[in-house]
């Protein structure tokens, strides 16, 4: 279990960096161009995508069977 907690604890740094990476980039531009707009996008999807996998680890770290119920079905 002490693996899994490592890694929630990576995906809250990692969901951490990609929000500040996304605020940089929106803060760099007045007159923010389709393709930064973009990227812009993407980076707080993975923001997002990071938080979804920290929370599924805490399911798994807790409940194996519900895991399995709510991710794998």
């Amino acid at each position: 279990m002490r693996d899994l907690d490592l890694f929630a604890d990576y995906l809250t740094r990692l969901r951490q960096e990609k929000l500040q990476l996304g605020h940089a980039q929106a803060l760099v531009t007045t007159d923010i161009p389709a393709r930064q707009l973009l990227n812009i996008q993407i980076t707080a999807h993975e923001a997002e995508l990071c938080t979804r996998i920290r929370d599924a680890l805490k399911v798994l770290a807790n409940d194996t069977g519900k895991f399995v119920e709510e991710f794998l079905k």
